[in-house]
């Protein structure tokens, strides 16, 4: 069908750079809901390319599609993830429309959605995972697709009378032990985020290198993700509790601002030990001495005397840049502060319930089976009860 004056889609410049369109598509007669599918082209390319490239794009849908809807997978997920009715986060929108882009168009996107079988998609999974040439893409990161169709099928079942996901088992990944730092790493990175939040100084260099000091240091004293500590404000910690309120985190798609819930869609109350808190009292001392916004709501964590969010992309990089300056494991993270800090937490006797409620995790589950495998305990109980077996639980005699 040759794109028709009506039906033309015109391209935009998005916040990216890229060219994008979303052309409004009719009305899915099974869902009621507007169908305006996705597409993004180049940069590079010219206005006019990148409208010739839309137009040949729209040109694709069958007449009944442009009456009703494209029932074509990766158009009708599109919709599904651009529905605010949906609830997704800017982060899950951004994250699920590249698996659309580059594992769900060029393996079952095509296919009508409301045609798709099992079959079709543990197919598609077994494609990916791997394909004839080039490295396969690893089952962790195949998940997301998993997530993503898990969401829409359950959202489309009452229109489809069924829901094909329930049949289509996850892909497994194998069990993966959290990184955490060990005695010595920790001892060696605290005396390193010391000295730099030590000095008073104002330039420009010594502001970036205390700030993320001191991101570094909150993330490893209270288990926050990076986003949570680059998105805390002044107000949230709450001085009578001796406690931060993290309720918000820092995200940069489709634009650096500061989402008002975290990864967890609840807020929790994450204590403070007094050594923290005196830190921390220290850290917005200095940080009045050079930031002209100093009200409730100016972050904690700012590289900017004008009080701007930090982007937790530029404190993850330049945690990483402190990590090998120290010479840290090399699988070293800023997100290893927070795998460090619940396994201390563990191997100290602290329970699964208080870990989940500081870690902020939806449920007690994900605390279980992300850092199930190094509850203490359990080898050393192994160990002594093998030894004590054999040797009838008496001494044995090396000299004999």
């Amino acid at each position: 069908m040759p794109a028709s004056s009506e039906r033309r889609a015109v391209v935009q410049r998005g916040a990216d750079g890229r060219w994008f369109a979303r052309p409004y598509m009719g009305t899915d007669r099974v869902t009621g809901r507007r169908i305006r599918p996705y597409r993004s082209w180049d940069a590079e390319l010219t206005r006019e390319q990148a409208q010739t490239e839309c137009d040949s794009w729209v040109a694709t849908f069958i007449p009944s599609s442009a009456r009703d809807s494209s029932k074509r997978l990766s158009s009708m997920l599109e919709t599904y993830i651009s529905d605010p009715v949906n609830g997704l986060s800017d982060n899950s929108v951004a994250t699920y429309r590249s698996v659309i882009r580059t594992m769900v168009e060029p393996t079952i996107g095509r296919l009508p959605y409301d045609q798709l079988e099992p079959w079709d998609v543990s197919a598609a999974y077994r494609m990916l995972l791997a394909p004839r040439t080039g490295k396969g893409v690893k089952p962790k990161t195949l998940l997301k697709m998993h997530a993503l169709l898990k969401g829409a099928y359950r959202s489309w079942r009452p229109a489809l009378g069924r829901d094909i996901m329930l049949d289509v088992p996850a892909p497994s990944a194998p069990p993966s032990e959290p990184f955490a730092l060990s005695e010595c790493d920790v001892d060696e990175l605290s005396r390193a985020l010391a000295s730099a939040m030590s000095s008073r100084s104002a330039s420009g260099a010594n502001i970036a290198r205390r700030t993320e000091a001191m991101a570094a240091y909150l993330a490893l004293n209270t288990g926050m993700r990076v986003g949570e500590v680059c998105g805390l404000q002044r107000r949230d910690w709450r001085h009578a509790l001796h406690d931060l309120h993290v309720a918000g985190q820092a995200v940069e798609k489709p634009e650096l601002h500061r989402q008002a819930y975290t990864k967890g869609r609840r807020p929790r109350n994450v204590a403070l030990a007094p050594a923290v808190e005196a830190r921390l009292e220290r850290h917005l001392e200095w940080q009045g001495t050079w930031l002209a916004r100093k009200g409730p709501a100016a972050p904690v964590v700012t590289f900017s005397p004008a009080g701007t969010l930090a982007r937790p992309s530029t404190v993850t990089q330049r945690f990483k840049a402190l990590a090998r300056e120290l010479g840290l494991p090399l699988e070293t993270t800023f997100h290893t502060l927070r795998h460090t800090h619940a396994t201390w937490l563990l191997m100290n006797g602290f329970d699964m319930r208080t870990i989940q409620e500081r870690l902020g995790h939806a449920d007690v589950k994900t605390t279980l089976e992300t850092y199930g495998s190094v509850m203490p305990g359990r080898d050393q109980a192994a160990a002594a009860a093998f030894t004590d077996s054999i040797s009838h639980g008496g001494e044995t005699d090396d000299d004999t």
